[in-house]
């Protein structure tokens, strides 16, 4: 029986692991095992030396953890990215640990409307109950609102020095009802990765409001995307 793949999730900004509980406990009872590693700029926001945490400390963060993956422990990656994770993961993932070209999507989203700077360097969501989680129950999207974190601002400004899309193969799951990244700048996105594009009905955070269907979709991706052994004679 072939292996499954590990999967590796990169998360959005503004947000705690926590977020993401309840996809890796659906991806578990398809079988997967689930990684998601901390990102720098959404770890120790009261350091006063966060605000210099950028894009790169992030990448760095995905890239440590996807070549242990890889490199260390011979484990076949899937690779799945959410919002800001997008950038990160398309920064993080050198073409030397492409398994005959792994996964990735790139969405570039430049400085929102909805960012508030602050002038010590950090950045909060403006309307992020709206924004992020707007297909949820309002008293679940205030409980999720009230717990997004600051970022650092640092991150919309770190120039990349790659672009995995160029050598990775991509899904890119269009979520229709998104009120932070409209549905045609997710097309267009999709399009300069030359992405496998797919479609659901979710906001902006599928992992809450769509926890089975998103599971089940990066579930699909992965067996497509392993090669599977040829039947035996």
């Amino acid at each position: 029986m072939q292996e499954l793949p590990v999967i590796l999730l990169v998360q959005g900004s503004f947000q705690s692991p926590i977020v993401y509980q309840q996809l890796a406990q659906s991806l578990h009872a398809l079988g997967f095992v689930t990684i998601h590693p901390r990102l720098p700029s959404c770890t120790n926001t009261d350091d006063p030396g966060f605000p210099k945490t950028t894009l790169v400390d992030d990448a760095l963060a995905i890239r440590l953890e996807l070549t242990r993956q890889v490199e260390d422990e011979g484990k076949t990656v899937l690779v799945a990215m959410h919002s800001y994770g997008g950038l990160v993961g398309s920064e993080a993932i050198p073409e030397d640990l492409s398994f005959t070209k792994r996964q990735s999507v790139l969405g570039t989203f430049g400085e929102s409307p909805a960012n508030d700077v602050h002038p010590d360097g950090r950045m909060s969501l403006l309307g992020a109950e709206q924004k992020l989680y707007n297909d949820l129950p309002s008293p679940e999207a205030s409980l999720w609102a009230s717990r997004t974190l600051p970022s650092s601002h640092a991150v919309q400004t770190t120039k990349l020095t790659r672009a995995a899309w160029r050598y990775i193969p991509s899904t890119y799951l269009v979520c229709e009802n998104n009120q932070a990244v409209p549905p045609q700048f997710q097309e267009a996105f999709a399009a300069t990765a030359q992405a496998h594009v797919e479609r659901c009905g979710s906001g902006h955070s599928p992992m809450l409001s769509h926890t089975e269907m998103l599971a089940q979709r990066i579930h699909n991706t992965a067996m497509k995307a392993i090669p599977h052994p040829p039947p035996s004679a």
